[in-house]
């Protein structure tokens, strides 16, 4: 069952979009607290608004007055009004969806157990459900932050993280309790407020059956949408904890373009400010006038470090890198900040005392922003990274969590500012908080156990729709106790998690401030720096797949990244497979999460029902059971559903920001069938929100014999969209074209890929299709006819890799002056010899296949010590086996 986007949902889903009143400028889009009259049943101390057919808002209030504010969860109430029946019968209450049977005995005072039950109604998961029923089979949340986890184990107590609830259950419902929660006012920048009446009851009940994915796009609509993130925040990061100078990261910069390594964001850490008498020491740590230690806090530019910090930012654009710096705001603003003097006159301080942060003081953060941060912001930090630790409520207000509003307050001011699409990172504040991305996941403990419960993690947030976690790839920080000669990263490790990386929300390598957590890509031998590099090359080139995934995530609710039960709901086991997940609509991964042994690492993955095409070797596989498979460094498993299309980078795309979208690499896989559609928009605006973009509907058939794409006209229009579109389609493990039209026009081979013709890489197995530039509101059809002997190429590939690396080996441990035998060396360039001689490809590959068997018999009869030929007979061996 695959769930993209189909036309006929599509066509209705942009409607709906169309549909929708732009939001005020400064304020959360959509932020309508009150719901359509027609949704609502009011009888005396109750109230009951169907918001949509699975969620059903329930209000109880001794005196009848109900709210319309907008809270911090449910900020947009006026929804269509679905249909419903209400009906009252021997003084019960009854209401009912298409989806739900609601039953409520008037008259009888607070909801509970004996007096409101709602049940399903038509699901193949059914539930009789009333107040105070547990709710066991919950697939949990996510936690505020993964601080000194190892895994999901805090060391120093061995407490067990707590992911709390998230909205989905196998049980099909969820109760959320929003009764306590604050509201939002209705002023210019909307703010928080106490609700007025404690004792009252607003709960929403969610009931779903395992309709999952129809639930989460439901609380999308009322709780708000799940923000892109601008199209920059998809590439590299790189933080570290280092009191770096100017000059230093300017080093770093060009070494990152010296060693070919992308990269799009730099991460300035604390002490890009004054950290003047900071010791982590407690018998030398200081405390100020508000208890805090001293040295976290700062605004002020570091000189000794940063002698010009607009010329610093200006030299970092000019590099197309965003900046964003670390904050720690609990002390307020002291006497010796650059800035004290405005911010003290806008607070109306004339004592030269320190002031204070209180969160939920408005005119506090407002003067913060006014005076402090927005002429920063104006000299070039493109956003800011908030690291709350502190007092967990506004003292202000007992109850309203700091993280929370934080993330509001900063989130929504720079909305306000309109001059780019709005970006934080911050940790987990509750719910609601999915529309303030990017989460800081924090301080995790370097260890295979952490790498191992990432995935696990970052796919349950989803459940909240929380789905931009960003973690310090490669661990924070050593644990406790760890001896000095074991205190420097695992190169192993840190591939794998940076292979893990490459596949999430965000990709951001960050360490403590230690000498030795050094995660430089060229600083690592060149297995692992080649491996590094690759995997953030392939980041890049997955870059239109994964914006396109963050539209979706945006419309309907569906994350990035996500659990399998999602799309399999119905099956077992795609609730066991935690460390798998679905990257996007097409891209299924399972992270290698434990050290290799001989030079592999073995994957057991389960393949839901459908057809998959494994990206290592190249080949087609049933889906509906395990399979266990064997990982080299620089491999990934990853499963592609067969036939898939999935739009990618050219090679030559390094940056994200100002990124020349014109040009895009249609790969289209082996095995099936598809409709996809390819997303585009300004890149770095909110204009995304107000119908400022385009899509590209894009179907595909391929299968042994033949492979056609079609590429509709694009629809939609944005700033600075191109008028052209260059599209080359790539076929990976395909066998030799024997025809290929555009158009209906024919092309002819070219081996140097010019647009007009197509090539075949001998190396990838891959035909590459180079259609010039076009204009983009033209539909384009590619058809290409394979060669009815052509040979099976599945799985072929794996085996010239194999057998490369096998021959490579043997080279190093030949220990004699005589030359490899013939076969030997000829078969570890098969890829070349299809360059060579592409008509040649059923000979070429015929006669490496009866090389593969003669390999270790030749080796065999040669001078080589004997544990060689052994281990060599050993590696032919396994490759012959898979």
């Amino acid at each position: 069952m695959k769930r993209p986007f189909h036309a006929l949902a599509a066509t209705a889903l942009l409607a709906l979009i169309a549909a929708l009143p732009a939001p005020a400028r400064g304020a959360e889009p959509a932020m309508r607290g009150k719901a359509n009259p027609a949704a609502v049943v009011e009888r005396g101390q109750v109230r009951f608004t169907v918001l949509t057919p699975r969620i059903i808002r329930m209000e109880w209030s001794p005196d009848g007055h109900f709210v319309d504010a907008p809270s911090q969860v449910f900020i947009d109430r006026e929804q269509p009004v679905p249909a419903f029946t209400t009906s009252t019968r021997d003084g019960t209450l009854h209401i009912d969806t298409d989806s739900l049977s609601l039953a409520y005995k008037l008259g009888s005072g607070r909801f509970a157990a004996d007096n409101l039950t709602i049940r399903s109604r038509g699901f193949k998961t059914a539930f009789d459900w009333h107040p105070g029923l547990p709710e066991p089979e919950n697939l949990k949340g996510t936690a505020r932050t993964l601080d000194r986890y190892d895994g999901d184990v805090q060391p120093d107590t061995g407490k067990q993280l707590d992911l709390g609830q998230g909205l989905l259950s196998r049980q099909g419902w969820h109760l959320i309790d929003d009764s306590a929660s604050f509201l939002f006012d209705d002023s210019a920048w909307r703010w928080v407020e106490k609700r007025s009446c404690a004792d009252c009851q607003d709960l929403y009940f969610l009931g779903y059956g395992h309709r999952y994915e129809e639930i989460l796009g439901d609380f999308a609509k009322v709780a708000g949408r799940e923000p892109m993130p601008p199209r920059y925040a998809f590439g590299y990061w790189w933080s570290r904890y280092w009191n770096y100078s100017d000059s230093e990261i300017r080093e770093l910069v060009e070494d990152f373009k010296r060693y070919g390594i992308p990269l799009d964001v730099l991460v300035v850490d604390m002490d890009w400010h004054r950290t003047d008498d900071l010791d982590w020491n407690p018998k030398y740590a200081k405390q100020d006038a508000f208890g805090q230690l001293v040295g976290w806090t700062g605004y002020t530019w570091n000189r000794s470090l940063f002698p010009d910090p607009a010329k610093f930012l200006q030299w970092l654009h000019s590099q197309q890198l965003k900046v964003t710096l670390n904050l720690h705001p609990a002390s307020g603003v002291s006497p010796d900040e650059a800035r004290y003097p405005a911010f003290a006159r806008a607070m109306g301080v004339h004592d030269g005392k320190a002031i204070g942060i209180e969160t939920a003081d408005k005119r506090f953060m407002t003067s913060l922003f006014d005076t402090v941060l927005d002429p920063l912001h104006a000299e070039g930090v493109n956003f800011w990274w908030l690291d709350w630790q502190q007092w967990p409520d506004s003292k202000q207000l007992p109850g309203l969590s700091n993280t929370w509003w934080l993330n509001y307050v900063f989130y929504t001011r720079m909305q306000d500012a309109d001059r780019e699409r709005a970006l934080i990172y911050h940790r987990w504040g509750g719910l609601g908080n999915h529309r303030y991305q990017v989460g800081f996941s924090g301080d995790s403990v370097i260890s295979w156990r952490s790498l191992a419960y990432q995935p696990y993690f970052t796919a349950t947030a989803s459940n909240v729709l929380y789905g931009y976690w960003s973690h310090d790839i490669g661990g924070h920080m050593f644990a406790d106790g760890t001896p000095e000669d074991q205190r420097h990263i695992d190169p192993e490790l840190y591939v794998r998690w940076m292979q893990f990386g490459a596949f999430s929300p965000i990709l951001r390598t960050h360490s403590s401030k230690e000498a030795g957590l050094r995660k430089e890509p060229w600083r690592f031998a060149p297995a692992d720096f080649a491996a590094l590099r690759q995997i953030v090359d392939l980041r890049y080139a997955l870059a239109p797949y994964i914006y396109t995934a963050s539209r979706q995530a945006y419309d309907t609710g569906i994350s990035l990244l996500r659990p399998l039960y999602y799309a399999w709901p119905d099956q077992a086991k795609a609730y066991d497979a935690g460390n798998e997940y679905m990257f996007g609509d097409d891209l299924l991964v399972a992270p290698v999460t434990r050290p290799m042994q001989d030079g592999v690492a073995n994957v057991s993955t389960w393949l839901p029902p459908g057809r998959w095409y494994d990206r290592n070797r190249g080949d087609v596989l049933e889906g509906g059971r395990t399979i266990t498979r064997d990982y080299t460094l620089d491999e990934v498993p990853v499963f592609v559903r067969a036939g898939a299309v999935v739009p990618m980078n050219p090679p030559a795309v390094k940056k994200l920001q100002g990124w020349d979208d014109h040009a895009v690499v249609l790969r289209q896989f082996p095995g099936g069938s598809a409709h996809t559609r390819l997303y585009a928009d300004a890149g770095d605006s909110e204009g995304y929100r107000r119908g400022e973009y385009a899509f590209t509907a894009i179907d595909g058939q391929r299968d042994t014999h033949a492979a056609t794409l079609s590429v509709g006209a694009r629809q939609g229009q944005y700033p600075g969209m191109p008028q052209d579109m260059q599209y080359t389609v790539e076929l990976p493990d395909a066998a030799l074209p024997e025809s290929v039209t555009v158009n209906g026009k024919p092309y002819t081979r070219s081996d140097d890929a010019q647009p007009g013709h197509w090539q075949y890489d001998g190396d990838t197995l891959t035909a590459r299709i180079v259609v010039p530039a076009r204009r983009a509101d033209q539909p384009l059809k590619v058809a290409v006819q394979f060669a009815g002997d052509a040979p099976d190429v599945a799985g072929l590939r794996y085996r010239m890799k194999r057998t490369t690396t096998a021959v490579e080996w043997l080279k190093y441990h030949w220990n004699s002056p005589a030359p490899l035998p013939d076969d030997v060396s000829l078969a570890a360039q098969l890829g070349r010899l299809i360059d060579y001689r592409p008509e040649q490809l059923p000979a070429l590959v015929k006669a490496f296949d009866a090389r593969l068997g003669k390999l270790p018999s030749e080796v065999d009869q040669t001078h080589a010590d004997a544990q060689t030929k052994a281990q060599f007979a050993r590696m032919m061996k396994a490759i012959s086996a898979k």
